[in-house]
């Protein structure tokens, strides 16, 4: 797995640096701080004042980015695979998903700072914007892990299934977890209004067709090494995610995460962003 952790000095973001403790040692990690100069607030200013003003500020954030990389470094854990530390200057989330391209991340790490549901629809977020648009897997850390020990992997169809089992089979864990694989049918009122017509026979055509297939995935998971069954509910997706993923205590949301246009990203929003916004557990959003 080549790993990148994306690091401010954020309470959030040592949180994120301990979870390696969870996660295998790495083929390579990369521990990136960005340095983002803000602007100049006064035009008034002499153009020469200005420029030593802000060559001040782009050293002093340096200097502060490379303790803070040096920080983080000292918290991995023992072993945690190959390392290599890295400063840039720019715009953080835009950063990130350039190196992803650039190095061929598997899974970025970071933690959740700034994650709040008004600030991302109106002003966006560095975590909201790596897990939209990152073209691998993201990791967002909203509490302390240690272990992985519970694990709640909501699924929508099949091809969500094979594609958390892709993932699983890089072993991005360091140990086995016990997990439920989640089907949530959305039967009820205002999710699916037509499922009122649905017909008690077709209903559990469905039922069984989301049992046969949960069950499916729990089978390869067990192959793996892991503890999983496959659960089946009919309720509003997003809610009944969060109320199973509370009820079963996991530690992380396992799910996978489906691109979608701007306007629909935005205006409808996803059952990913509404899980991320609401749930407690820590997030891993697959993209395979």
């Amino acid at each position: 797995m080549k790993y990148l952790l994306a690091v401010d000095g954020s309470d959030q973001s040592v949180d994120a640096t301990r979870a390696f403790e969870a996660l295998s040692p790495a083929e390579s990690l990369m521990v990136l701080y960005v340095v983002n100069v803000p602007g100049i607030p006064y035009p008034a200013m002499g153009a020469g004042v200005a420029k030593d003003l802000s060559m001040a500020v782009d050293k002093s954030m340096r200097e502060e980015g490379e303790r803070i990389i040096d920080q983080a470094v000292s918290l991995l854990p023992l072993h945690p695979g190959s390392v290599m530390k890295r400063l840039e200057k720019g715009t953080p989330a835009e950063v990130i998903l350039t190196i992803v391209q650039e190095k061929g991340i598997d899974l970025v790490v970071l933690g959740a700072r700034g994650i709040g549901q008004f600030q991302e629809q109106i002003f966006g977020s560095v975590s909201h914007r790596v897990m939209t648009h990152a073209s691998c897997s993201t990791l967002i850390i909203k509490k302390p892990i240690r272990k992985i020990q519970q694990v709640c992997i909501p699924v929508e169809s099949q091809e969500d299934g094979e594609a958390v089992v892709r993932f699983m089979k890089k072993k991005p864990f360091r140990e086995p977890f016990s997990a439920i694989v989640l089907h949530v049918i959305p039967f009820s009122e205002p999710v699916w209004p037509v499922g009122a017509m649905i017909s008690p026979e077709f209903r559990k055509e469905i039922i069984a067709y989301g049992e046969k297939f949960t069950n499916g995935i729990s089978t390869e998971l067990k192959q793996m090494g892991h503890e999983a069954k496959g659960v089946v509910v009919v309720g509003a997706p997003s809610h009944t995610i969060i109320e199973e993923a509370t009820k079963y205590a996991a530690d992380v949301i396992l799910m996978r995460t489906h691109s979608r246009s701007g306007v629909s990203r935005f205006l409808l929003g996803s059952v990913s962003h509404s899980v991320v916004h609401h749930t407690e557990s820590s997030i891993l959003f697959v993209r395979e």
